[in-house]
């Protein structure tokens, strides 16, 4: 995957694609593996791509499965570039100290709450929790699972940065994004709010 997306980003000469992030998600298997930087920094050298480029998910609960490792392995991504996104917030259990260690570039709003947030007081105190703790941290926030205007709005008005779901578009191969986002002028991926 990660090679596909690297090619797709390199190869594409749409202006808004030239400037695009894309984003692989990193299994906990993967934070495991000591070499994975030098493996995809040196992808990213094959394939003329700046990591800053590359977005790596990891989901919460993989991170915490041994935060000493997954920090080092992280830091390293970010000191090469890469930047970094804690996927599916709120569904595992971090500490905030950890999330305060560990070097995060975005917070994704996992998509059970943005759902759920226009019909549950709870799950909307928890998305507009995770938004204000995203930002006082200095991070991009992106809410996940958007189906509708209501709550694309909704997001908005909260102070979300960014929008993923099907309101946005369905999943899609790269060539049909790149053709997707050239017909509206917009970068790949999310949905500025």
């Amino acid at each position: 995957m990660f090679k596909e997306e690297s090619d797709r980003l390199h190869n594409n000469k749409q202006s808004a694609s030239r400037r695009a992030r894309s984003s692989v998600n990193i299994s906990a298997k993967s934070l495991a593996n000591l070499d994975l930087v030098d493996v995809l920094s040196e992808l990213c050298g094959r394939f003329r791509v700046a990591p800053g480029r590359i977005v790596l998910e990891v989901t919460e609960s993989s991170a915490m499965v041994d935060p000493i490792l997954s920090l080092d392995l992280m830091t390293r991504f970010r000191v090469t570039g890469f930047h970094l996104s804690i996927d599916d917030f709120g569904t595992g259990y971090s500490s905030m100290v950890q999330l305060v260690r560990l070097p995060f570039f975005e917070i994704k709003v996992d998509k059970s709450f943005v759902m759920r947030s226009q019909h549950s007081n709870e799950a909307r105190a928890v998305v507009k929790s995770i938004i204000d703790l995203g930002h006082s941290l200095g991070l991009l926030v992106t809410a996940e699972g958007i189906e509708d205007l209501r709550t694309f709005d909704n997001l908005k008005n909260l102070g979300c940065d960014l929008a993923q779901g099907y309101f946005i578009a369905r999943p899609m191969s790269g060539a049909a994004m790149c053709a997707w986002t050239a017909s509206r002028h917009l970068e790949p991926s999310a949905v500025q709010l």
